[in-house]
C-alpha cells in the first residue's frame, strides 16, 4: 500500500525559486507512485490549473494551496472545499496589496487546512524552546485559526533528526498532529544545481559551480520511511479524505447590461433594420432566428456589451475593423454596428459563429488601431469597475535559445560560442533535445566538443520553466460581480487587475474572455487619413473609404501590395499573379485560397474564372453552393452547406460535421464520415461521388477559412489599397512611420516599391527633415529621429532651433546647437546619415571638422551655449578641413546611421570585381543557365527540410532587381556564417522556374571580397 503523498511541492510558478515544470512534477510522482500530490507555491496561485490538470492525468488526488509568510512564520494553506477555495483566493488577492497577520486571516479561515513549517524562517527559534509558556501560547494562537492544523516536519540532514524529534515530542505532549512535509523543488538530487542557476539569474550574478547535490527532490517512499514516522506519512494520505472540491465549476457570469436585455437587444436591432431599409421578409426572418438562438443560449448581454465598447471607440475617433472571424456572419452584430457586413449580401452563415450545439462561449474579436487599444480597456474599467475587469496573465518560459543565453551569461561563457549554438537552433518550436535529434548542424556542433555539450546540458535544466509573467497580448475578462472572490488576481499599477490563471483555464470557470486586438494597419490608415486632410484638405471617414473600387483591385493585381493588410508577403504576391483579381469577390477568394489546404485549388480557380478550365460542381445540387467559386470549395461555410444539401444534415449537425473533419481525430472522423455517407446515399447519391466529395472536404478543412473572416479582412485590404492608389505619398509616409524601423527587411521593400512607382526616398536633411516622413514634391524625406542616437529630445531641439532660421552651414549648426549639448557621436551620425550633405559634398571633410567646430563653439559661447562674443559673421568661421571621400565607407556608415542605404548602392562601386567574375545582373538571368550573381542579402529565412536538415531562402538585391535564392542543406552547411543581412555575396547557380515563379538555386556561395580580381 502507498503511504505517502508529497504535499509541499514548489513549482516553477514560484518564479526563479524552483526547478520543477509540471512535466517534471508528473514524472516525479509517476515514477515513485505516490498516493497523491500537493502544491504550495510561494505567495501565488499561478500554477493551480496546470497542477490540477497534471494530477488528473495521473488519476491521483491533489491538494492545492499557497505558502505565505505571516508574521515571520511560513504557513501553507490548502483548500478543503468550495468555501475554502474562495477564501484561499481572497487571501491570495489581499496578500498582493497588504501584509497579512494571523488576526486578519481569521476572516478567511473557513474551509482551509493549515500546515505550519517547523524548519524555515522564524519557526525554528519558536520551536527550539517550545515549552516556554509564551511560545506555546503563540503556537496555540496560530493553530486556533484553523479547524485542521498540522506541524510540518522536514528532515534533510542528520542534523535535522534531533530537532525533528523535539518537535515530535512537543506535538505528542500538547496534542498537535505532525505531518511529513519535505519541500520539493527539483526532480532528482543532482538537479539541485538548477536552484543555484535560477537564483544567479534572478540576482544577475555570475556562478562558478556546475554541479550540486541536494535533498529537495522526489525521493522513493522507502527513503521517506527512513526519516519520517509511520503516522507522519499516513497523515499525508488521510489529508485527502477531508478534501471535497471540484475545480471545474463555473464561478463567473456574463456582465448584465440591462434588467431586460432580450427586449433591449430586439429593440435596437429592429430600429436599425428599419433605418437601413432592410425590413424585408428575408432579413426579418434572419433577425428573429438569430435573436431566438442568442436568447436561448443566454447571450443577449454579451452582444450589448460588445456593442457598447465598439461604438464608444467609433464615437471617439478610434478606428475599428469591419469585423473579424465568424462573427461577421451575424445580422445582429451588423445591426449593432459591431461589424460592417450585411451577412445576407455575402451568404454568410450565423451557425458558423453561434449555434445551440456550441459548448464554448461566443467570441466576437474586435480589431482596434493599436495606439488606442489600451484606451478602450480603460473605458471598460472606468465604466464597469476595476474589480470586474482584468487583464489575463501570460507566462514567458525558458525556451531553447533563452536557456542557452542565460547559461552563457551566468557562467560567463564566451559570447561568440553562445551565438554559435543559438544560430544553429533554426526551429524555435523545438526543444533542445528535439533540436539535437532533428537539426544536423546543432547535433554536429555539440558532438564536436564536450564544452558545447556542457552548455546545452545546463541549459536543459532551465528549459520549460516559467521565467516571468506578462500580459496576454489582446484578451481581458469581464465579469458581472467582483472577481476578487472567485479568481486569483495580481494587482498592478492603478489597481489594474490581472488574472493569475492563463487564458486556457478561464472559460470553464464561466469567465468571459473578450479579445481587444491592436491592429497596426488601422493605425496606418488613421495617420494616412490625417495626412490627406492636412495636405489636401480632404476629410475622409474610415467607413466611407470604398472597398469595391477598381483602383483597389488594379493596384493589387499589379502586385503593389507592400503595406497592404494580409497581401504583402512574397507567397501572396505569387498568388496574386496567378489569380489576377479583378473585383472585390476575387480579393475575398484570394484571402481564403491562400492557405495550405485550399492553395492547390488557386490555379484552377483562376483558370475557371477566365474560361480556361471546365467548371464542375460534383453534382447538380451543389451548383448553388459552389457557383460563386467556380465549383471549388473555398470557404468553411460551403462545407456546412454541402453537408446540408448532400447528407440532409441540420445546420447544427453540418457545423458539427465541419468541426469534426477539421480536427481529424480518427475515431470521431470515422463516425462523422459514415453519417455523411449514409445521409448522402439515402438522398440518392452514389458512394463513389460521395467519397470523392468527402475527400475534397477533408483536404480543405484543416486550413480552410470561413467566408465571414475573408470578407471583413478583404474590406480592410481593399480600403488600404484604395488609399495607396489615390494617395500614394501619404500612404507610404504613414506605413513607414507605423510599420517598421529602417533596419527591418520590409523597410527596404517599401522603398524599392516606391521607386518602381516613380517615388523616391531621400536621406535626411538637417534643414527640412522633421520627426515624420515628410512629403516633398514626388519624394519622401527621411526623419531626424530615425537617425541613430538622435532621439526624440534631440529632434525636438533641432526643430526648435530651426524656428530661428535654417542652419546656414556646418559651423553655424554646431554653434547654435551648443546649448543643447550635442555629443561628438551624435554629430557624426547626422553626417553619416546624409543630413549634412547640404553643407559639403564631402562627408569625410565634415567628420574631420567636428572637433574644430566644437572647440570654436566653446570659444564663443558660455556653458549654456549662449554667444559671449557678439557680431561674429559666418565669414569668420573656421574653414572645413578637406578630406578624401570614400564612397563605400560613406554607404557603410550611412547604413549604420539610418539602417538603409538611400544615397546609392554598394555594388555601384564594385564594377571591376563584378566584371572579373562574369557576374550577371539579376534582371538579365535566363532560365536553367548556369550563372553567377552578386547581391546584398536583405533577408534570410531558414527551413527544416523533409530529411530534417536546415536549408535557407535568401532575399538578395543588386542594382537592377531582387531575387529569391534557394540554399539547400549541403550548401547551407558550408556557407552558414556568410548568410547575414547586408553581406555582399557571389552565388553560383541557375535560375529555376516553378509555378510561374523564379528562384535561383545556389550551388556555391562566397563573399564578394574573397574573389580574386585576377580570376
Amino acid at each position: 500500500m502507498v503511504n505517502f503523498a508529497p504535499l509541499n511541492i514548489i513549482s516553477g510558478y514560484s518564479f526563479l525559486q524552483s526547478g520543477l515544470t509540471m512535466e517534471k512534477v508528473k514524472l516525479g510522482v509517476k515514477s515513485n507512485d505516490y498516493f497523491g500530490l500537493g502544491l504550495a507555491d510561494n505567495g501565488v496561485l499561478y500554477g493551480v490549473p496546470e497542477f490540477i490538470k497534471t494530477a488528473e492525468s495521473l488519476n491521483k488526488p491533489c491538494a492545492v494551496g499557497i505558502r505565505l509568510n505571516i508574521e515571520g512564520f511560513s504557513l501553507c494553506l490548502y483548500l478543503q472545499n468550495e468555501i475554502g477555495y474562495r477564501n484561499l483566493v481572497k487571501i491570495n488577492n489581499a496578500s498582493q496589496i497588504e501584509q497579512f497577520t494571523f488576526e486578519k486571516i481569521k476572516s478567511f479561515n473557513e474551509g482551509l487546512i493549515a500546515i505550519l513549517e517547523t524548519k524555515y524562517d522564524e519557526a525554528k527559534p519558536l520551536f527550539e524552546n517550545i515549552n516556554e509558556q509564551k511560545k506555546r501560547t503563540k503556537l496555540n494562537d496560530i493553530a486556533s485559526n484553523f479547524s485542521t492544523f498540522y506541524l510540518g516536519v522536514e528532515v534533510t540532514s542528520k542534523e535535522d533528526v534531533s530537532y525533528a524529534n523535539s518537535i515530535r515530542k512537543f506535538a505528542h505532549e500538547f496534542n498537535y498532529n505532525c505531518i511529513a512535509f519535505p519541500r520539493i523543488k527539483y526532480l532528482k538530487k543532482d538537479d539541485a544545481i538548477v536552484l543555484n542557476i535560477v537564483q544567479a539569474i534572478s540576482k544577475d550574478e555570475p556562478l562558478e559551480e556546475k554541479q550540486a547535490i541536494g535533498q529537495e527532490y522526489f525521493m522513493t517512499e522507502a527513503n521517506y520511511k527512513k526519516i519520517y514516522t509511520q503516522k507522519e506519512l499516513l497523515n499525508t494520505v488521510s489529508f485527502f479524505k477531508i478534501i471535497n472540491f471540484n475545480f471545474h465549476t463555473k464561478r463567473g457570469e456574463i456582465l448584465k447590461c440591462s434588467n431586460n436585455s432580450e427586449a433591449l437587444l430586439k429593440e435596437k436591432c429592429e430600429s436599425k433594420l428599419n433605418e437601413l431599409n432592410l425590413n424585408d421578409e428575408k432579413h426579418i426572418d434572419r433577425l428573429n432566428y438569430e435573436l431566438k438562438i442568442i436568447n436561448e443560449m443566454g447571450y443577449p448581454d454579451y452582444f450589448l456589451l460588445v456593442e457598447d465598447y465598439v461604438n464608444y471607440a467609433k464615437n471617439h475617433n478610434i478606428l475599428v475593423g469591419a469585423g473579424r472571424g465568424s462573427s461577421a456572419g451575424s445580422l445582429v452584430a451588423y445591426l449593432l454596428n459591431i461589424t460592417e457586413v450585411d451577412p445576407l449580401e455575402y451568404d454568410l452563415l450565423f451557425e458558423r459563429f453561434l449555434n445551440p450545439s456550441r459548448k464554448s462561449m461566443p467570441d466576437i474579436d474586435v480589431d482596434f488601431m493599436d495606439i488606442s487599444r489600451d484606451e478602450i480597456i480603460q473605458y471598460m474599467r472606468d465604466k464597469y469597475g476595476t474589480d470586474r475587469v482584468a487583464n489575463i496573465v501570460a507566462f514567458q518560459t525558458f525556451q531553447a535559445k533563452q536557456s542557452i543565453r542565460d547559461i552563457g551569461r551566468v557562467y560567463q561563457y564566451e559570447p561568440s560560442h553562445i551565438d554559435l549554438l543559438c544560430k544553429r537552433l533554426t526551429n524555435d518550436k523545438l526543444t533542445l533535445k528535439e533540436s539535437y535529434k532533428q537539426l544536423e548542424e546543432f547535433k554536429s556542433l555539440i558532438d564536436s566538443d564536450k564544452y558545447y555539450l556542457e552548455i546545452v546540458s545546463l541549459a536543459s535544466k532551465l528549459e520549460g520553466l516559467p521565467r516571468q509573467k506578462g500580459l496576454h497580448a489582446s484578451a481581458i475578462i469581464v465579469n458581472n460581480e467582483s472577481l476578487d472572490s472567485i479568481l486569483p488576481i495580481t494587482h498592478e499599477i492603478n489597481d489594474n487587475h490581472v488574472s493569475q490563471y492563463s487564458m486556457n483555464y478561464l472559460e470553464e470557470q464561466g469567465l468571459l474572455k473578450m479579445d481587444f486586438l491592436g491592429l497596426r494597419n488601422l493605425t496606418t490608415v488613421y495617420y494616412c487619413l490625417k495626412l490627406i486632410k492636412y495636405r489636401q484638405g480632404i476629410d475622409i471617414k474610415f467607413e466611407d473609404i470604398p472597398y469595391k473600387d477598381k483602383a483597389s483591385t488594379d493596384l493589387i493585381s499589379k502586385g503593389y501590395t507592400m503595406g497592404i493588410f494580409q497581401l504583402e508577403s512574397a507567397g501572396m504576391n505569387r498568388a496574386i499573379k496567378m489569380l489576377q483579381p479583378a473585383n472585390f469577390d476575387d480579393i475575398v477568394a484570394l484571402l481564403a485560397l491562400f492557405r495550405p489546404g485550399p492553395m492547390d485549388s488557386l490555379q484552377s480557380y483562376s483558370k475557371r474564372e477566365h474560361g480556361e478550365e471546365k467548371i464542375s460542381y460534383y453534382v447538380d445540387a451543389l451548383e448553388p453552393v459552389l457557383k460563386s467559386t467556380y465549383g471549388i470549395i473555398t470557404y468553411q461555410e460551403q462545407i456546412i452547406q454541402i453537408a446540408q444539401v448532400l447528407a440532409g444534415f441540420s445546420m447544427d449537425e453540418a457545423d458539427t460535421f465541419r468541426k469534426a473533419v477539421s480536427k481529424k481525430k480518427k475515431e470521431e472522423m470515422e463516425k462523422i464520415k459514415q453519417s455523411f455517407i449514409d445521409g448522402a446515399i439515402k438522398n440518392g447519391y452514389s458512394l463513389n461521388i460521395v467519397n470523392k466529395i468527402f475527400d475534397s472536404i477533408y483536404k480543405f478543412t484543416n486550413y480552410g477559412l470561413n467566408k465571414s473572416h475573408a470578407v471583413v479582412y478583404a474590406i480592410l485590404a481593399s480600403r488600404m489599397a484604395y488609399l495607396k492608389a489615390l494617395y500614394p505619398l501619404e500612404f507610404y509616409a504613414s506605413i513607414l512611420a507605423t510599420n517598421s524601423s529602417s533596419n527591418d527587411a520590409k523597410f527596404s521593400l517599401y522603398v524599392q516599391e516606391m521607386k518602381k512607382r516613380g517615388y523616391k526616398m531621400l536621406p535626411p536633411n538637417i534643414n527640412e527633415s522633421t520627426k515624420t516622413f515628410e512629403i516633398k514634391d514626388n519624394f519622401l524625406l527621411f526623419p531626424l529621429n530615425g537617425i541613430k542616437s538622435i532621439n526624440e529630445l534631440i529632434s525636438n531641439n533641432i526643430l526648435e532651433e530651426r524656428k530661428n532660421g535654417p542652419f546656414k552651414d556646418f559651423f553655424d549648426f554646431i554653434i547654435r546647437m551648443a546649448q543643447y549639448k550635442l555629443t561628438e557621436n551624435q554629430i557624426h551620425n547626422l553626417i553619416d546619415s546624409g543630413a549634412m550633405d547640404i553643407f559639403s559634398s564631402s562627408r569625410e571633410s565634415l567628420r574631420a571638422s567636428i572637433k574644430l567646430g566644437i572647440q570654436y563653439a566653446k570659444l564663443i559661447t558660455n556653458d549654456n551655449g549662449q554667444l559671449v562674443i557678439e557680431g561674429i559673421s559666418m565669414y569668420e568661421y573656421p574653414k572645413i578641413i578637406n578630406q578624401y571621400d570614400d564612397p563605400l565607407t560613406n554607404l557603410n556608415k550611412e547604413f549604420e546611421a539610418i539602417g538603409i542605404m538611400l544615397s546609392n548602392n554598394p555594388l555601384h562601386y564594385k564594377k571591376d570585381l563584378l566584371m572579373a567574375n562574369n557576374v550577371v545582373n539579376i534582371n538579365e538571368l535566363e532560365i536553367n543557365v548556369n550563372s553567377s550573381i552578386c547581391g546584398i542579402i536583405k533577408d534570410v529565412k531558414t527551413h527544416i527540410s523533409k530529411n530534417k536538415k536546415t536549408m535557407a531562402f535568401l532575399k538578395i538585391f543588386d542594382e537592377t532587381s531582387e531575387m529569391e535564392v534557394t540554399v539547400f542543406s549541403d550548401v547551407y552547411q558550408k556557407s552558414i556564417d556568410l548568410l547575414r543581412k547586408n553581406k555582399i555575396i557571389v552565388i553560383d547557380g541557375r535560375l529555376d522556374r516553378k509555378n510561374d515563379e523564379n528562384s535561383f538555386i545556389a550551388n556555391n556561395i562566397r563573399l564578394l571580397e574573397e574573389v580574386d580580381d585576377n580570376a
